[in-house]
């Protein structure tokens, strides 16, 4: 889908969407509604504004990869965003001037090598050389969670924070298709998933991602850390709470949101 906006409307949303990522302070859902094409301009101009403070991208999140996720945000289609190095964490209390979070168990591929299309999930299996269990912390900056696909990418798709687990298994290891997890919110279970709930294994969403940076001149380079995309529906994080992912094969990963 072409653009509909100018570089004027780009430069102005992106200048908002910077200032919430700073601030903490949600804007309001543009008035024009945006294709997905002007999503990633939008996306580009805010990631250009925030290496100064947020450090340079270290990877990439894949999101609205499973139906239920798709359905809750009303999204048709999955959506990439980069992953800066400043919103990395370790297991751990999480900083704040986060507006209205959300938690996501993931599992991400840590790449050996670049990958262009064409590329499939045999590919991308050979491509890995790690498996990391990481929990998303995705957050939008658009008021009350207001988003659709275009204005969902504009936000690099609600990234936020991306928090390592400690244990990580080579792709060989384990079945990524049918590891589990199960979501804890403060010691109460609320969610479960499994790989192929994410476009039917975590190796496939990454070929989608290669042929969807292909459309756009890119292509993933060796050492890129991509999440693959929530394993189970958003799990809320409100002040106070600890939200723990239990990983069949690959431990636990936690997070926890000051008061």
């Amino acid at each position: 889908m072409p653009r509909t906006i100018d570089a004027s409307a780009v430069a102005d949303l992106a200048d908002r969407l910077y200032e919430a990522n700073r601030t903490g302070e949600p804007i309001d859902p543009p008035e024009q509604p945006l294709t997905v094409a002007d999503g990633y301009a939008v996306q580009r101009a805010v990631l250009d504004r925030r290496e100064d403070t947020a450090g340079p991208p270290v990877g990439y999140k894949v999101g609205f990869t499973s139906a239920a996720i798709r359905d809750e945000l009303g999204v048709d289609e999955p959506a990439y965003g980069r992953v800066l190095d400043g919103t990395v964490r370790t297991e751990g209390r999480l900083d704040d001037g986060l507006i209205e979070p959300k938690v996501e168990p993931e599992l991400a591929l840590r790449l050996g090598e670049p990958l262009e299309p064409p590329v499939d999930a045999v590919d991308i299996l050979a491509a890995t050389t790690a498996v990391v269990p990481v929990v998303e912390v995705v957050d939008s900056r658009i008021r009350d969670w207001t988003v659709e696909a275009g204005s969902a990418v504009a936000d690099n798709a609600l990234a936020a924070r991306v928090v390592h687990g400690g244990r990580t298994a080579a792709p060989t290891d384990l079945d990524l298709e049918l590891e589990a997890v199960a979501v804890r919110r403060n010691g109460e279970r609320v969610a479960t998933g499994v790989g192929a709930d994410v476009l039917d294994g975590p190796a496939r969403v990454v070929a989608w991602l290669v042929e969807a940076l292909a459309d756009r001149g890119k292509r993933l380079a060796a050492g890129d850390l991509v999440s693959t995309g929530s394993l189970t529906p958003l799990v809320s994080l409100d002040p106070g709470d600890t939200v723990e992912a239990r990983f069949a094969s690959l431990g636990s990963v936690t997070v926890s949101r000051p008061e």
